[in-house]
């Protein structure tokens, strides 16, 4: 997915990462929702239509105003607001996962951060997986709570009695970080029901983000 910008293959990339976020339990039926930048706006899931039903024709080109890339185009997302905020915010980012997947949405409910129970968390930009407060979904009030409990250099939060959201520079990213989240937060659930978990202090947690960035195979030449 890295890389690519034509309208045409970012619609299809939008459609594979939606129906695998279905497929992998991230979402179900129409909830949730995906965005991917496109030139100077974005592409965003539409509103409504589930995941085995949406075609890449469905997907809703938007300006970074608001206003529509295409004169006929399906309704988009109810979270329209929320992703174009986040984007107008940070410009590092490339892809939105927002999800409701059952382990995340659940967190969510208690309406507090999560500590660093584990160093996957270190993948958020944080020690804390942050909650913002609830607003009706939606609302320009979520969209603006979100983006001041990510700042400048979070990659996700917990939304209160809502979900959850991934930011990263590319769809695969953004999809990737989504279940590290959904992952995390078993773990997190798991462990206060054990006991009273340790939670990791914040320079252990810097120190794997720094190991994170260099984490994996090398990117390799054409011809290796």
């Amino acid at each position: 997915m890295s890389g690519v910008t034509n309208e045409g293959a970012l619609r299809e990339a939008l459609l594979a990462a939606t129906r695998k976020a279905e497929a992998t339990g991230l979402n179900y039926n129409s909830t949730g929702n995906l965005s991917v930048r496109c030139g100077g706006g974005v592409l965003v899931t539409p509103s409504g239509i589930p995941a085995e039903q949406m075609t890449a024709a469905d997907m809703v080109l938007v300006n970074l105003d608001g206003s529509m890339g295409h004169s006929e185009q399906p309704a988009a997302t109810s979270e329209l607001l929320l992703h174009l905020a986040v984007y107008a915010a940070r410009p590092d980012v490339g892809a939105i996962v927002h999800t409701h997947s059952p382990e995340a949405t659940a967190a969510a409910c208690n309406n507090r951060a999560l500590s660093a129970v584990h160093y996957v968390i270190a993948k958020t930009g944080g020690s804390e997986l942050q909650c913002a407060p609830y607003a009706t979904y939606g609302s320009a009030e979520l969209a603006q709570l979100v983006v001041d409990t990510l700042g400048q250099s979070r990659h996700a939060c917990l939304m209160s009695n809502h979900g959850a959201i991934a930011l990263a520079e590319d769809l695969d990213a953004a999809v990737a970080l989504a279940h590290d989240i959904e992952w995390f937060c078993g773990v997190a659930r798991r462990a206060h029901a054990w006991g009273n978990p340790v939670a990791l202090p914040d320079d252990e947690v810097a120190r794997v983000a720094k190991m994170f960035a260099s984490y994996g195979q090398p990117h390799r030449s054409e011809s290796s």
